[in-house]
C-alpha cells in the first residue's frame, strides 16, 4: 500500500488513502475518537471525492529511525512491550482485535519528549507483518552489548513463534519470565543481607570483606575528623595567644600612663608574666598542630601521587643498580627526564620536512554561518544529526534544529540525505526536501538544516 508524508504548517502527517470497507467503519470511529491509549491520532479527510486518513506524527520518530544508530537498551525494550500489551487491552475493551495494528518498525513511533510509543491502527494496511516477523526486526535494533536486552529480544522471538497469532500471550510470557529471572538474580546477589539478618553475631566472621570495606571507610572518616579537629585546635590556640599578648600590651600601656600603688604595681607585673608565658605556649602549640596536620596531608598526597614501582625501576628495562651507578630511583627518573628534554630540543633543530598533500577520506559538511565552524564528517554512515543527545550521532545545539533532524546514508556508494520530518526542514541547494525521501548530495552542494548552512566539500 502506498502512503506518503505530508507537512501542513507545523504539523506532520502520515497519509493513507481510505480503502476500508463499510464493515470497518466502527473500527475507525473508535480510532478517531482517541479513547484508546497508545494509538497515533488520526482523522478522515475528503479531497476531490477521495477519502484519506491523516495520522498526526508531530515530534515523533519511527522505531527504525530512533534506534538504527543508538540501539535499544533493556529498559526501552520493556517499555515498548508494555505499551503493546496496554494497547491490546485497550482494544479488547471496545471489542477490537490486534489485526488492525501495524507491527512494523518503520510504522511504530516513539515520542522523543516523553519516550512513549504510538501505533498506527489501519485494518486495510496490506504490508502488515506477523508479530514474529516484527520480533525479528526488533532483534536488529537491540543493543548487542546489553545482555539483558538481547536475552529479552530472543525470548520474544521464541514466544511469538510458539504462540503465533496470540500476541498477548506471547507478551505476557516474555515479560513474566523476565521478571522472574530478575527476582532470581536479586536473590543471588543479596545472600549476605539474608544471612546477616538471621545470624547477626556471626555475620562479620563469614563476610569479612564487606566489613573490612566499612571499617576502612570509618577509619578514613575518623582520620579526616581528627585532622580537622587538630586544625581547629591550632587556630584557637593562635587566637588565645593573640589575646594574651593583647593583655600584656594593655598592662604596659597602664603602667606607662598611670601612677600605680605598690600592690597594683606587683599585680600588673604578675599579670604580665602569666599572660606572656601563656601566650608563648599557646602560640607554639598552635603552630605545632597546624604543622602536624599539614605534614599528614602532604604524606597522603605524596602516597597517592607516587608511581608504581614497576614503572620506575631500571631493572625492568635491562639495567642493574651496580652497572648504572644510580644511587636511587630519583636519579634514574631525573636522567630519563633530561634525555626526553634533550631529544625534544634536538627535534626542534632538525630540518623542515615538506608534507605530502593531505588526502581526505571523503566529503564532509562545513558550517559557514555559525560563530564556530562545525564539521560533520560523512565517512562513517549512517549518521543521524539533531540536537537531542543520546538519540543522534552528531549533536547540533541550535534552536532551529529538531531533536532528530536528518540522517545521512550510503546508498550504493552514493551519499544521500533523508529528512526525518524536521520542524524547520532540510534543504539542498535551496530546495526543501520531502520527509523520509532520499536525496543524493555531491561535492559543492549547499546543505541547510534549519537555519544552519553547510558547504559540502
Amino acid at each position: 500500500m502506498e502512503y506518503k508524508y505530508y507537512r501542513e504548517l507545523k504539523h506532520n502527517y502520515l497519509v493513507f488513502e481510505d480503502k476500508s470497507e463499510d464493515g470497518s467503519r466502527y473500527q475507525y470511529k473508535i480510532a478517531e475518537s482517541g479513547r484508546i491509549k497508545g494509538l497515533v491520532p488520526c482523522a478522515e479527510r475528503s479531497i476531490n471525492g477521495e477519502k484519506y486518513f491523516y495520522y498526526e506524527i508531530n515530534s515523533m520518530q519511527t522505531l527504525y529511525d530512533r534506534f538504527s544508530s543508538n540501539k535499544m537498551n533493556a529498559a526501552q525494550l520493556k517499555r515498548l512491550l508494555s505499551c503493546i500489551r496496554e494497547l491490546l487491552e485497550g482494544l479488547s475493551e471496545f471489542l477490537l482485535g490486534d489485526e488492525g495494528v501495524v507491527f512494523n518498525c518503520k510504522n511504530i513511533y516513539t515520542d522523543l519528549a516523553s519516550g512513549a510509543y504510538r501505533f498506527i491502527y489501519c485494518p486495510f494496511f496490506d504490508e502488515q507483518k506477523s508479530f514474529s516477523e516484527f520480533a525479528m526486526e526488533l532483534l536488529e535494533l537491540v543493543d548487542e552489548n546489553d545482555e539483558e536486552a538481547t536475552e529479552l529480544a530472543y525470548k520474544l522471538c521464541e514466544h511469538s513463534a510458539t504462540f503465533g497469532d496470540f500476541i498477548y500471550e506471547a507478551l505476557e510470557n516474555t515479560l513474566s519470565e523476565d521478571s522472574e529471572d530478575k527476582r532470581e538474580e536479586q536473590f543471588k546477589e543479596q545472600p549476605s543481607e539474608i544471612f546477616c539478618s538471621d545470624f547477626d553475631d556471626n555475620a562479620q566472621d563469614n563476610y569479612p570483606d564487606i566489613y573490612d570495606d566499612d571499617e576502612e571507610e570509618e577509619e578514613i572518616k575518623e582520620g579526616r575528623l581528627k585532622r580537622s579537629g587538630r586544625r581547629l585546635g591550632g587556630k584557637i590556640q593562635l587566637l588565645f595567644s593573640l589575646l594574651f599578648f593583647g593583655v600584656v600590651g594593655a598592662m604596659v600601656y597602664i603602667r606607662m600612663n598611670y601612677i600605680l600603688s605598690g600592690e597594683e604595681n606587683m599585680l600588673s607585673i604578675f599579670v604580665m608574666l602569666v599572660s606572656a608565658v601563656t601566650g608563648v605556649v599557646a602560640l607554639s602549640g598552635g603552630f605545632k598542630e597546624l604543622k602536624k596536620t599539614g605534614k599528614e596531608v602532604a604524606v597522603k598526597t605524596k602516597k597517592t601521587d607516587e608511581l608504581p614501582e614497576d614503572d620506575i625501576y631500571p631493572d625492568e628495562i635491562g639495567y642493574e643498580d651496580d652497572d648504572c651507578g644510580f644511587e636511587d630511583d630519583h636519579d634514574f627518573q631525573r636522567l630519563e627526564r633530561s634525555e626526553r628534554t634533550f631529544a625534544a630540543e634536538g627535534a626542534l633543530c632538525e630540518e623542515t620536512v615538506v608534507l605530502d598533500e593531505v588526502k581526505s577520506d571523503g566529503i564532509a559538511l562545513f558550517s559557514r554561518n555559525l560563530d564556530k565552524t562545525v564539521r560533520i564528517a560523512l565517512d562513517k554512515l549512517p549518521l543521524t544529526v539533531g540536537k537531542m543527545e543520546g538519540c543522534v550521532d552528531k549533536v547540533l545545539s541550535d534552536m532551529s534544529i529538531s531533536r532528530m533532524h536528518c540522517r545521512f546514508v550510503n546508498d550504493s556508494g552514493r551519499i544521500a540525505i533523508i529528512d526525518l520530518g524536521s520542524t524547520n526542514g532540510s534543504y539542498r541547494n535551496g530546495l526543501r526536501l520531502a520527509p523520509q525521501q532520499k536525496t543524493y548530495i555531491e561535492e559543492g552542494d549547499e546543505i541547510r538544516l534549519g537555519r544552519v548552512c553547510f558547504d559540502c566539500r
